[in-house]
């Protein structure tokens, strides 16, 4: 292997390394202020957001990178994720629009470093939200980065445009299971995906298990989420029927909405609980046509003998 292809693959397994970066919540020895940023944005402006980073005073010094990336989420719980220029591709990323005055800061034990975010929003931006994630981590190797990357802190960035529309939708792309054992306790899982401009927090699941009948036999209502769901970004929620059902054939009816009751998304599917009943097969005779059996050749021919009878004996009778 020669020299540009080892460092060819170190730099592709750092990209990995950042994209599938779940970021955790900050850790203690790393602590930033202004770990959120939202604004209201108009095109052609420019506009700053300041940001803190600091160390505790029995926390050893060094460097700090200041990335900006895309935004993420990881579809079993929501969390931000950061993507590197290669993952991010969403039509509502801010990544481009974010500079970092310094990239890096050297911190000693206890201090503070103060940096500035600038957000240039191009003419003719418009509709909905755009959105990044500014990523503090320590300053290594890439032969260090997941060490690094497990003790960053994620600034995520919402933006909305105050031009054009917003639109609040989403789409259930899958529901299952679609078997379960009668009687025992199982999970409805619900992936949603987030097919509008704009973000949307405090999002509810809501399930309903109705018979063959249209009586309903469950019924689960999740808490709020937490988490803000961006555009272009899946999360899977999950409802548990602790009751089970008794064997039969249901409809799941699956809801994800806002907490105004505003419907998001809404679809339906089918679920077994245990063995469908069993059908018999109805066994239907071969046509044969015009052809009659044998018996029914016989009972032709017995009525043809008759009416020739009936026929010579009047014939008879007239002579």
């Amino acid at each position: 292997m020669n020299r540009n292809t080892y460092s060819y693959l170190c730099v592709i397994m750092l990209a990995f390394l950042i994209a599938g970066t779940v970021l955790a919540p900050p850790a203690l020895a790393l602590k930033v202020e202004g770990a959120r940023i939202a604004l209201d944005v108009e095109p052609g402006k420019t506009f700053t957001s300041p940001i803190g980073i600091s160390i505790g005073e029995n926390e050893a010094g060094g460097a700090y990178a200041i990335d900006v990336m895309g935004f993420g989420q990881a579809p079993a719980d929501g969390s931000y994720t950061a993507l590197d220029a290669l993952s991010d591709t969403s039509p509502y990323s801010a990544r481009q629009f974010i500079t970092i005055d310094k990239p890096t800061v050297t911190l000693q034990p206890g201090e503070q470093a103060d940096v500035t975010a600038t957000i240039s929003i191009p003419s003719g931006t418009r509709d909905g939200g755009r959105y990044a994630i500014i990523l503090v981590h320590p300053a290594v190797s890439a032969s260090d980065a997941p060490a690094a990357f497990a003790t960053a802190v994620a600034i995520p960035v919402f933006l909305t445009l105050k031009t054009g529309t917003i639109r609040e939708v989403g789409e259930i792309s899958e529901i299952g299971p679609s078997l379960i054992e009668a009687g025992k306790p199982f999970t409805v899982a619900t992936t949603f995906w987030n097919s509008g401009n704009y973000h949307y927090y405090g999002v509810v699941h809501n399930v309903t298990i109705t018979g063959i009948n249209g009586n309903v036999a469950a019924s689960v209502k999740s808490e709020p989420f937490i988490r803000a769901i961006v555009p272009g970004q899946s999360v899977t929620f999950t409802a548990s029927i602790a009751s089970g059902l008794p064997q039969g054939s249901y409809q799941v009816i699956a809801r994800v909405e806002k907490q105004d009751g505003q419907v998001l998304a809404e679809k339906k599917a089918t679920l077994q609980a245990g063995s469908p009943p069993a059908t018999q097969a109805t066994t239907v005779a071969p046509s044969k046509g015009f052809l009659p059996g044998f018996g029914g050749l016989i009972a032709i021919l017995g009525l043809s003998v008759a009416l020739f009878g009936i026929l010579w004996t009047r014939k008879g009778g007239e002579g």
